[in-house]
């Protein structure tokens, strides 16, 4: 059986013309500065500036409505919502998907709350693992090792994700998987380009060994050791990338 933790989770990144264009109305919002509680143009106003139909302009803009980040008022027209504070969290897996950089607060905030979640998960797998989850870990391990040995950056990146996801869907909780499924959709990117010179992914497996051990071995306070340890690693990464950006800038 398919594990939950390797299904795709949130819909399918969208087909090429709708991201196209969505990343078209993004660009509009963003170069024209527009904030929450702005009115968008009309549907025809857009469809002609973007010289696409209707139908396929209202199409994105119920993704975008269903992201929580715009909203439609009757007898108004469509608004922009305060997306940090009302926007979903797949808002943001969007534009990653769309090529969007998070800003430097988003980054630290992901960080942040990434660290929460799975210190808290990894107590909680060490608790209420069973055996078919190890089973699945050790066969990611597997995957993984293959992907170190022939040194391939790509491969090791996405059995990466699957392992942080096999480990919180130990812990039993499939609503507290599929929120942290969102985070590794959002960083599939920077996951590869982490992982792309081959240095790094030795360390990161035996990381993850460690960490099956403590959890296999039932040990909560072992597993979110390891996890932490773990982490400190990618985060000072992710941060010192960011300052590096802001320095640029």
């Amino acid at each position: 059986m398919t594990s939950f933790a390797t299904r795709q989770i949130l819909p399918a990144p969208p087909p090429d013309e709708r991201a196209t264009l969505l990343g078209r109305l993004l660009g509009f919002i963003d170069h024209h500065r527009l904030r929450p509680g702005d009115r968008l143009p009309g549907e025809r106003d857009l469809a002609e500036r973007f010289g696409v139909g209707r139908g396929a302009l209202r199409e994105a803009l119920v993704v975008l409505e269903t992201l929580r980040m715009v909203e439609r008022r009757p007898n108004s027209g469509i608004y922009l919502r305060a997306v940090e504070k009302q926007g979903s969290i797949e808002a943001i897996v969007l534009q990653a998907e769309l090529g969007i950089p998070l800003t430097g607060a988003e980054v630290r905030e992901v960080v942040e709350l990434r660290r929460i979640l799975e210190m808290q998960a990894m107590r909680l797998a060490a608790e209420r693992r069973h055996a078919e989850d190890i089973d699945r870990l050790d066969a990611i391990l597997a995957q993984g090792a293959a992907a170190v040995a022939a040194g391939d950056g790509a491969q090791l990146a996405d059995y990466d994700a699957a392992f942080h996801l096999a480990m919180v869907e130990a812990t039993g909780n499939h609503v507290f998987l599929r929120v942290v499924h969102a985070f590794y959709l959002m960083s599939r990117n920077r996951r590869r380009a982490y992982f792309a010179d081959g240095q790094r992914a030795p360390l990161s497996h035996a990381q993850h060994v460690a960490m099956r051990d403590a959890v296999a071995a039932g040990d909560p306070d072992r597993a979110e050791a390891a996890m932490g340890g773990h982490l400190r690693g990618v985060e000072s990464y992710w941060l010192e990338l960011l300052e590096r950006r802001t320095r640029e800038e």
